[in-house]
């Protein structure tokens, strides 16, 4: 009984000091992107001017999270973990899981028409899946609110219903005929939502989502919500600040302010704001003559890697800002880059990651198979 008992404090002995290098090598791999992803940022700011945020993390948790530059480029406070940025189109992604939470609910039809809810809409046969997917056929209000609107106070959602309404400006082709991004699509879907919930796209926002995954840096741009040592301001190329004009009151397609920690909060908790089957619906093409890799969800644009992975993504540029977060569900990647100096400094920068990123979960399953 004792030799069997040697044999086995033995076997456990060497599984122990198994594992233990596995961790080791785990631990060096994981050091190893941390340090790549790293010097990729460095080099952003050294060759780019890069003037913002990245956060790039995995299912094991952030892998890398970075900040650079300053608030106001011309003497501004340093910017920080707390500094929020203008997401820009990124908004859409709240617009639209809020018009699935209500979905969920069973308070509204994905194939309910915007006259069902708004019986003096005058464009007919659009319905709330259109508006999603953009297939709605509607002009854009950035290209005609300019030439009707003549108040001097910020428009808000709903001056732009009256202002289409009233003025009809020309739908650009029949509902579901082909697919065209359109920011006023969202906006009539805050509006939407206002209209089914009882509260303000703000408030039901903040109580449904901001509130609940503790999103403490987010909020909607209005000019009382400013916080002196959080806000940013956007700059054009030039490095000249950007006025806001009247149509940064208008929500749903854009008009979020966060932080990249808080993004990364709102992303990780999807599945416990909506179905993972509704989301999954959510990341699937809607547009049929459309390359499925080259096409738009509900408030996602998808894509695919240089492997034919899919990515979920996008991008934002608006009042100076520029955002970019991508998510490839394969190995569980997630990259967010948040910057107020429009340079393009991040462009193409999400592919960088991503394949830094691929190196590592390429090493980590030819490990496992090794260990096997």
């Amino acid at each position: 009984m004792k030799v069997r008992h040697n044999r086995v404090a033995l076997f456990l002995a060497s599984c122990l000091l198994f594992c233990s290098v596995a961790a080791a090598q785990t631990d060096s791999l994981r050091q190893a992107v941390v340090v790549r992803l790293d010097s990729l940022f460095r080099q952003l700011v050294s060759d780019r001017n890069l003037n913002g945020a990245m956060l790039v993390a995995d299912g094991s948790g952030v892998c890398c999270r970075q900040i650079h530059g300053l608030s106001r480029l011309s003497g501004g406070q340093p910017l920080h973990a707390h500094s929020q940025f203008e997401i820009a189109s990124l908004s859409k992604q709240f617009t639209a899981v809020s018009i699935l939470m209500l979905y969920e609910e069973g308070r509204l039809r994905l194939e309910d028409s915007v006259t069902f809810f708004f019986p003096d809409f005058p464009y007919h046969g659009i319905t709330v899946r259109q508006l999603l997917c953009h297939r709605s056929g509607l002009p854009d209000y950035l290209e005609f609110a300019p030439d009707y609107w003549k108040g001097e106070e910020w428009m808000d959602n709903w001056d732009l219903m009256r202002m289409m309404r009233e003025q009809r400006p020309e739908a650009l082709f029949d509902p579901d005929t082909r697919f065209e991004y359109s920011n006023t699509g969202y906006a009539v879907l805050a509006c939407i939502v206002e209209k089914v919930s009882g509260m303000s796209f703000t408030d039901f926002v903040f109580w449904r989502i901001f509130d609940p995954l503790q999103m403490s840096d987010t909020y909607f741009y209005v000019e009382r919500c400013h916080v002196p040592a959080n806000y940013t301001i956007g700059h054009k190329r030039n490095k000249s600040p950007y006025i806001r004009d009247m149509l940064s009151g208008v929500l749903g397609d854009k008009g979020i302010m966060t932080t990249t920690d808080d993004l990364y909060r709102w992303f990780s908790h999807l599945p416990y704001l909506i179905r993972k089957e509704t989301l999954e619906m959510a990341w699937t093409p809607k547009n049929e003559e459309m390359d499925p890799c080259a096409n738009y969800g509900f408030g996602w644009r998808l894509a695919c890697d240089s492997d034919g992975n899919r990515l979920v993504y996008h991008g934002g540029l608006w009042n100076g800002y520029n955002a970019l977060l991508v998510y490839r569900p394969s190995d569980q990647t997630l990259v967010i880059f948040l910057t107020n100096w429009v340079n393009r400094a991040i462009l193409h920068q999400g592919d960088a990651v991503l394949e830094i990123m691929g190196d590592y979960h390429r090493k980590e399953k030819e490990k496992t198979i090794l260990k096997r």
